[in-house]
């Protein structure tokens, strides 16, 4: 009969388990690339609340009828694209907003976290005198003499969470602090309203590496964990140096932007990979 003959599209495999659609084992997008975005997905359409946990592996496993070796490839996925972060010794979380700080404007990292309407917590880990590291002892105008500088070591912590440690080195000057100031205020309000050293101008820099066992230890990160590092050295108005601060900050919930203003400068051409010069100046 006529109607016999005509063909229907084939309905998508299900689940016996969990009846949801099977991933497509003949698709081109690899199997975990498959699951980071059904997850992805979940995680967007609320299914996974932030801070939640995510399913074990073995569950997800069970979900997706594959491999932990698979399921490990689309959690790394996740983690790299920001959607989850990797709490050690407690499984893998839905990660919150990232927090974006403006590099424009010449403030403190407490402010820039306060600006985005966070209320962050600070724990003081260190304060006190140290042997001035060689590269700092001309920039603090110590000319070869045997005074030590201060360093602190700080904590942030978000919602119970730490995303950040910071190691500052102040001048000889902060001998005269204490430490429930310097526990209660950020550098920049140390610097200003208790020393009396205006701050003039910044110069920041900002690199990756890994988290190495202290710092890793400090923020709940293995020791190869990477880390978005922030280097900054804040000056008075005749150039000399007021502090040296390193923060070692989270890189899943944090990133930094920065808008700049034309015109834009037209360099010479570029040459590609056989040599030949390129007549496209700007990118």
């Amino acid at each position: 009969m006529e109607g016999n003959s005509s063909k229907r599209t084939a309905a998508p495999k299900r689940s016996k388990s969990t009846n949801e659609p099977l991933l497509n084992r003949e698709s081109a997008t690899a199997l975990y690339m498959q699951i980071a975005e059904r997850l992805r997905a979940e995680i967007d359409a609320g299914t996974f609340a932030t801070d939640s946990k995510l399913p074990a592996e073995s569950e997800l496993t069970q979900r997706f009828d594959v491999s932990r070796v698979t399921v490990r490839q689309a959690i790394a996925q996740l983690l790299a694209d920001g959607y989850v972060v990797s709490k050690q010794g407690k499984g893998t979380f839905v990660s919150r907003n990232k927090f974006v700080h403006d590099l424009k404007p010449m403030r403190g990292f407490y402010d820039a976290l306060v600006a985005q309407g966070v209320e962050p917590k600070t724990k003081l880990l260190e304060f006190g005198p140290v042997t001035t590291p060689e590269p700092l002892r001309q920039a603090f105008g110590e000319d070869g003499g045997e005074s030590d500088c201060f360093r602190l070591k700080r904590l942030y912590l978000v919602d119970g969470e730490p995303i950040a440690l910071v190691v500052s080195y102040l001048p000889p000057q902060a001998s005269g602090l204490t430490w429930e100031q310097v526990n209660r205020n950020p550098i920049y309000v140390l610097l200003e309203n208790l020393l009396a050293m205006p701050v003039a101008k910044a110069q920041i820099r900002i690199r990756a590496c890994s988290a190495g066992t202290s710092v890793g230890r400090a923020l709940g990160l293995s020791p190869r964990a990477a880390l978005l590092v922030m280097d900054r050295e804040s000056f008075d108005g005749n150039g000399m140096l007021l502090e040296r601060t390193s923060f070692h900050i989270r890189p899943e919930n944090y990133e930094f932007t920065l808008s700049v203003q034309g015109p834009l400068p037209v360099g010479s051409s570029i040459k590609n990979v056989n040599g030949a010069a390129s007549h496209d100046h700007a990118e």
